[in-house]
This record gives structure tokens, C-alpha cells and sequence, in this order.
């Protein structure tokens, strides 16, 4: 009888203290540190041209983050008059399209520890060449993401070749924070 007793307590304090030993899997309130890096490659080299940074919670509920600017871009048509003289009046109007960075993803925690990350994301910006018809050319990379993460790591999601000299792309890193606001993998 004391034999079956001391098992069970053995047995019940080894299943206790086995998420302890094996690293626990962090709750669903950690907040999570998501990095991304907007950068081309030019003649071999990683130039990061952009970074934008965004706390997310790790309950796998959807955070957004938008910053850029409305660019307007005219629209021209033409109306015919109809007193008879067909004459065509040209009428300009505007469209106004976003210019900038837009991130739209949640996270959370995987049972290995590492961090799940599922949004889409889209970076533009004015190329400074102009069309035939004088409207800006916008250059943008729009990415739907699913990637699972290690603490700490970076991971390209995408890349474009332009063209021989130079390409963009897209990293992310998540890091998980402690309770004051600290990067956990970083110590």
C-alpha cells in the first residue's frame, strides 16, 4: 500500500514538473516582438532600407499596422458636349492610392516553443519614373505569410529580382518579450 502511495506521488510530481524541465511553452498573453525589414540587394550586399517594428500578443487574434501616405493620382476623362459641336472637355479627377507599409498578422506559440506567424503584409513606394501617361509607376510587394519561427532568428519571406544588379525583399523576426519589455532570446 505505502509502495502504490509513493509511486503515485512520484508519478504525479514528475508530470508536474516535466513542462518546467522542458521549457515551458509560453502563455497566450506573452507579447511578441515582430521585426520586419524591407531592403534590397544590391551588387551581392543586404541594404535594409526600411524597418518597422510591431508588439503583437501571442492569443493568435489579428494586429494590424499601417503607415505611409495617400498619393493622388490624376485621372483623366473626357466629355463630349452636346450642343452639337462634339467638342471633348478634358475633366481631371483624382484616385488616391496607399503608398507605405501595411501589416496585418497574429502569432502565436507552437508546443516546441516556437512562434507561428500568419497575416499578410505589403510594402510600397514610388519608383520615380513616371509612365507614358504621366502617372507615377508604384512599385509593391504584397505577401501573404505562414511561417513558423524561431525565437530570435530572422527569416526571408520573399524576394523579387528586378533585375541582374538588384533585388528587394522581405524579413521577419519574432522575438518574444519578458514583462518588462525585453527581448527573452537576447540574454
Amino acid at each position: 500500500m505505502h509502495a502504490r502511495r509513493a509511486c503515485l506521488i512520484l508519478l504525479a510530481t514528475a508530470v508536474l514538473t516535466l513542462p518546467a524541465v522542458a521549457g515551458e511553452v509560453p502563455g497566450p498573453s506573452t507579447n511578441i516582438l515582430i521585426t520586419f525589414n524591407v531592403g534590397s540587394v544590391e551588387n551581392g550586399k543586404d541594404v535594409v532600407l526600411k524597418t518597422y517594428e510591431m508588439v503583437v500578443n501571442a492569443n493568435g487574434k489579428p494586429v494590424e499596422m499601417s503607415t505611409g501616405a495617400r498619393v493622388p493620382i490624376a485621372t483623366t476623362s473626357f466629355r463630349v458636349s452636346d450642343d452639337g459641336t462634339r467638342v471633348a472637355t478634358p475633366i481631371t479627377s483624382y484616385t488616391y492610392q496607399h503608398v507605405g507599409f501595411s501589416a496585418k498578422v497574429n502569432a502565436r506559440f507552437m508546443e516546441d516553443g516556437s512562434i507561428q506567424l500568419r497575416g499578410r503584409i505589403d510594402d510600397s513606394s514610388l519608383t520615380g519614373t513616371r509612365g507614358a501617361n504621366g502617372r507615377p509607376y508604384i512599385q509593391s510587394m504584397d505577401q501573404h505569410i505562414s511561417a513558423t519561427l524561431i525565437d530570435g532568428r530572422p527569416l526571408r519571406i520573399s524576394r523579387v529580382d528586378e533585375n541582374d544588379t538588384r533585388s528587394f525583399f522581405i524579413q521577419v523576426r519574432a522575438d518574444r518579450l519578458d514583462d518588462d519589455g525585453e527581448r527573452v532570446a537576447a540574454r
